[in-house]
């Protein structure tokens, strides 16, 4: 490959947390082999502004959490040049990550910089901020640590203070001038905006949450198995559970259930593996134990695929 193309491609998956590392809350002191304050950016586009904050604040740990795997390569490609030791990146949703992958008051700060708008009133419910996040993150945020979102979209930007009105993170607004130095800031900016709006604030009172759920995981058997006439039944609420069908390998004599689980706002999909244990009995467990979070849902898809009642 000649030097040209490579700089088309990440240079290392270092900064990358595999799967694995998340599904146990991962240690960031382990993670990055000292005790520093830990910031964190909520959507991190190309990351551009992860790439800035790490190399002018190298006695800081930034993690950046980001749904798009293009996004997430482009970052990889900033973040190689020069490597660095204080950045990692999480490639999953916000919410799950945060509450999962985060202890509580372990965030010296954290930041979003022009999040999905979401503009029509029908997709609101697709809005990042709502109440129950900004709990959360305030939850995550230590005493004193500030937040600071930046949208150039007014129906967001009033949107997202009227959540934080009697939240954990209560908000304030802000107009200024349009200038931010990100690839979304320029091009709002390209395109007419001048100004952008600034919500920002610190954790008003620490909110009372659940902690996230981690189900131990008990062995599971159903007592026969007909895969013509197999088909368990899910549940719906809080916890849902949907099951979509099982592929079963009449030669190798086992089958695979594809399940969707949903604790809260924390979707997980993935296979239950069913394996004869030669008494008449098949065994039921994950497929892929170590990219699953092992919560109540999950435990609960476990014992209605073995046939239990709920």
């Amino acid at each position: 490959m000649n030097p040209v193309s490579a700089r088309k491609y990440y240079r290392s998956l270092a900064p990358l947390l595999p799967p694995e590392a998340l599904c146990r809350r991962p240690s960031w002191r382990e993670i990055f082999g000292r005790e520093a304050p830990l910031e964190l950016e909520i959507g991190f586009g190309n990351g551009e502004r992860l790439h800035r904050s790490t190399l002018a604040a190298p006695d800081r740990d930034f993690v950046g959490i980001e749904i798009s795997w293009p996004s997430v390569k482009r970052a990889l490609r900033r973040l190689g040049a020069p490597p660095r030791a204080n950045a990692r990146l999480i490639c999953m949703p916000a919410a799950p990550a945060l509450r999962h992958c985060f202890p509580e008051e372990s965030l010296a700060g954290a930041v979003a910089l022009f999040p999905v708008p979401w503009p029509k009133e029908r997709h609101a419910n697709k809005r990042l901020f709502s109440r129950g996040f900004l709990d959360l993150l305030a939850s995550r945020l230590s005493e004193g640590a500030r937040f600071l979102m930046v949208t150039d979209d007014p129906t967001l930007a009033s949107w997202t203070l009227a959540q934080s009105a009697g939240s954990a993170l209560p908000l304030s607004l802000t107009e200024k001038e349009a200038g931010a130095d990100t690839k979304y800031g320029r091009k709002w900016e390209g395109l007419g905006a001048r100004s952008f709006f600034h919500l920002e604030g610190s954790r008003a009172f620490r909110p009372s949450l659940p902690p996230p759920g981690r189900a131990d995981m008990q062995p599971t058997f159903l007592p026969s198995l007909d895969p013509e006439n197999y088909s368990p039944q899910g549940i719906s609420g809080e916890t849902s559970v949907v099951f979509r069908g099982l592929l079963f390998d009449t030669e190798r004599q086992e089958g695979l259930l594809n399940t969707k689980v949903v604790d809260g706002s924390f979707v997980q999909e993935f296979f239950i593996r069913l394996r004869p244990e030669g008494d008449g009995r098949w065994r039921l467990y994950p497929a892929f134990p170590h990219l699953l979070f092992p919560t109540e849902g999950v435990r609960a898809a476990l014992r209605l695929a073995a046939g239990d009642d709920f």
